[in-house]
């Protein structure tokens, strides 16, 4: 069975060779290990993120015969406009990134750890009224996103990796995104204080990420992901879980659905007294973080009370367990796990968030051969 099969299999619970093996948001590995794969310096990593789809797919590759997973998942490209018109240059033994469109220079980070998130931990606020919403939360349409060329490393990688279950790419839920326009601490504040204009926001969000989620099923591949980011128990009550995020997520995920593509939620935090709701959505898959920060997600207790109504992945924590463990205990964690999934037949063999920069390539792969082991019942 090819690994997509597989993937197919473990979604439905049906028979298969073995369960599949991946790392949420494996794009992140492969930054991480860009100069230990390609030989390449920390310079051409930014360069590439502006190359041309064949690049694009050549160096997906290479990662791809370093930490084969049994997903894949590019990135959504810049616009035709911008790899146009955006290059590396060096001046003075610096690099910089040079927009001929305003003849300006912009250091390229030295590391590629230097780029940051580029969300909420911005506490700057633009919108204070409904005025503000439609002037700063801007909603393209889908067939402009396909015709601006976002989707052109997706579709370029289909034929290179037909084998593989391809996540096409995803969204944010509306809930985080509302931080990207009032930062995270003033959103806080603002669902107790505010909450009518964070519905209004919510809303016109939720408008933004229909059309991406259009444009992503436009590409083709197997999967859209939706990260639920914050609207977690360690941050948010269930009272506002299901006001403020559950209701976009459902319509999201049904649109998923609709279009014919998997649906995979993505929890970066506690999860425990939510678990119904997020499996009333209607989703397909669901990642959740391992027990940290304070919260217990207990693989075994959560997997029990699904029980098949969705394809849970399991949780290893990518830093004491994939980095730090012995390989002896690694693979007994991994089978622990893998046993509970037997038990319905919806399991993926995951790490709970992404792997740890510092976790080599060779014990990624190692990772993966020993995941690749588990096989269903």
């Amino acid at each position: 069975m090819t690994s997509k099969e597989i993937f197919y299999a473990a979604i439905a619970g049906e028979k298969a060779d073995r369960f599949p093996v991946i790392a949420p948001y494996s794009m992140l590995s492969n930054a991480d290990h860009w100069v230990e794969v390609t030989g390449e310096p920390v310079w051409k990593y930014y360069e590439w993120l502006l190359s041309d789809p064949d690049e694009q797919v050549k160096r997906y590759q290479q990662f791809d015969a370093a930490m084969p997973f049994d997903h894949f998942q590019p990135w959504f490209a810049p616009s035709v406009q911008e790899r146009e018109n955006v290059s590396i240059i060096q001046k003075e033994g610096k690099f910089y990134y040079k927009d001929k469109r305003n003849d300006t220079l912009k250091p390229v980070p030295n590391t590629i750890h230097e780029s940051g998130s580029g969300g909420g931990e911005n506490e700057t606020r633009y919108i204070f009224d409904t005025g503000d919403i439609k002037v700063h939360i801007k909603v393209e349409k889908a067939e402009q996103l396909v015709a601006d060329g976002h989707n052109d490393y997706i579709m370029a990688s289909k034929d290179a990796f037909k084998d593989k279950f391809i996540w096409s790419g995803g969204v944010v839920n509306t809930f985080f995104s509302c931080t990207y326009y009032v930062g995270m601490e003033n959103f806080y504040c603002m669902l107790r204080e505010e909450p009518e204009l964070v519905m209004e926001m919510s809303q016109r969000i939720q408008e933004k990420n229909m059309e991406t989620i259009r444009a992503l099923s436009m590409a083709g591949g197997d999967a859209i992901y939706i990260d639920d980011a914050t609207a977690t128990t360690d941050m948010i009550s269930l009272e506002m879980y299901e006001k403020f995020s559950l209701p976009f997520l459902t319509e999201q995920v049904k649109e998923i659905k609709r279009l014919g593509k998997k649906a995979v939620l993505v929890y970066f935090g506690g999860i425990e007294d939510r678990v119904e709701q997020i499996v009333s959505s209607g989703a397909d898959v669901l990642v959740m973080e391992a027990a940290m920060k304070g919260f217990v997600n207990d693989y075994k207790a959560i997997s029990k009370q699904i029980n098949g109504r969705l394809c849970l992945a399991g949780n290893l924590n990518p830093y004491s367990d994939v980095e730090c463990l012995t390989d002896e205990a690694l693979e007994a964690l991994i089978q622990e796990q893998a046993s509970y999934g037997k038990l319905t037949g919806k399991y993926i063999t995951s790490t709970g968030s992404p792997l740890t920069p510092k976790t080599s390539v060779a014990r990624i792969a190692k990772y993966i051969e020993m995941g690749r082991k588990c096989k269903p019942e």
